[in-house]
């Protein structure tokens, strides 16, 4: 027996010799794109702006903007985040996968902190932009600056 498995060593070799030698075809695979997010939470119970009800003037503070998608297919990415007097925009943007392999079934929420800051006292909005399920949509949430 070790006769024979031996005797087989040089095919082996040869084999695998002109098994690397050949250039392959890339394979195609898929890739990852930004999209603004998508802020339907599909009846999860993950809201996707959370924010505190009362803030002090001129402190940052955290507010957590969540987007939601398929598992295994979206991993969060930046925000654009602009503030103007006493109104915040912020629109989440996501990595999304496509292509092969396809994204596994399931749905859930990519939660991110953004740091927001006011600058007067009284009352403040802060308007979450993305996409839904069949529009895009607007949520907005009014907090208390305080002094």
């Amino acid at each position: 027996m070790c006769a024979f498995l031996k005797s087989l060593a040089p095919v082996v070799a040869l084999g695998v010799a002109v098994g690397c030698a050949r250039e392959s075809a890339p394979v195609e695979v898929g890739s990852w794109s930004r999209a603004v997010g998508f802020i339907d939470s599909g009846g999860i119970p993950t809201t996707p702006l959370a924010v505190p009800d009362t803030v002090h003037a001129r402190a940052s503070f955290a507010v957590t903007v969540s987007t939601f998608g398929s598992t295994g297919c979206i991993r969060a990415d930046l925000s654009q985040v602009q503030v103007a007097g006493s109104v915040a925009d912020i629109t989440p943007y996501d990595s999304v996968w496509s292509n092969t392999p396809p994204c596994p079934p399931g749905w859930q929420g990519y939660p991110r902190a953004v740091d927001l800051r006011f600058d007067s006292a009284g009352v403040a909005r802060i308007r979450l932009h993305g996409r839904g399920f069949d529009r895009d949509l607007t949520l907005q949430r009014t907090i208390t600056v305080r002094p």
